[in-house]
């Protein structure tokens, strides 16, 4: 399900403002934990001084992209993982098809030790024939992993839930985020 599928589908249900207890509601979360949330700058706020005092209003659209965000972190198909594996793709075409231990170094910005934690874990897929690793041919390259186990590594769940990231993965995450949060709020345009 795309943003604008999903927007339309719960939209109505609610006004165009809802304060922070209703955003609690609808999110299904704490008051520390939207306190969290907002503090971070997930979900934009303002503040305005109503008969009751002064409350925050919150956007119901910035609290379902949000949502959605969340939701599509999660799932292992939708269009935030479609648009994630074309962004790594388009950064690893200079890589050849088949990858070393320092190729995924060199691109991840990650140490050996965390790549080889990645291996033995089996998070990182190796190039196996009857479940024994091929090594390369060339003396002293070692394991080879192949592009596409590479890329279902890099937009699986647990490589993006690494909360000690190197600079590039930061730096990574950090390029896609602003493409897909500049192509959610194009579309978005479109719903408000």
């Amino acid at each position: 399900m795309n943003f604008n599928e999903y927007c339309s589908s719960v939209i109505d249900h609610y006004p165009e403002y809802v304060t922070q207890k209703e955003m609690c509601a609808i999110l299904g979360v704490c008051i520390s934990t939207a306190y969290s949330v907002q503090k971070k700058g997930m979900i934009p706020f303002e503040y305005v001084n109503t008969s009751e005092g002064r409350r925050q209003r919150i956007k119901i659209t910035d609290i379902l992209q949000y949502q959605y965000e969340k939701m599509c972190f999660t799932e292992l198909e939708n269009e935030f993982i479609e648009g994630l594996r074309c962004y790594y793709r388009r950064q690893l075409h200079k890589f050849p098809k088949l990858l070393s231990v320092s190729d995924v170094i060199h691109f991840t910005g990650y140490s050996k030790s965390a790549v080889n934690n990645w291996i033995l874990r089996n998070e990182l897929k190796l190039l196996s024939y009857k479940n024994k690793r091929l090594q390369s041919f060339h003396r002293g390259k070692g394991t080879l992993i192949t592009k596409d186990s590479f890329l279902i590594f890099l937009t699986g769940p647990y490589y993006r839930s690494i909360t000690r990231k190197s600079a590039a993965h930061k730096e990574q995450a950090e390029q896609y985020e602003q493409l897909f949060d500049t192509f959610m709020s194009k579309r978005g345009a479109d719903i408000v």
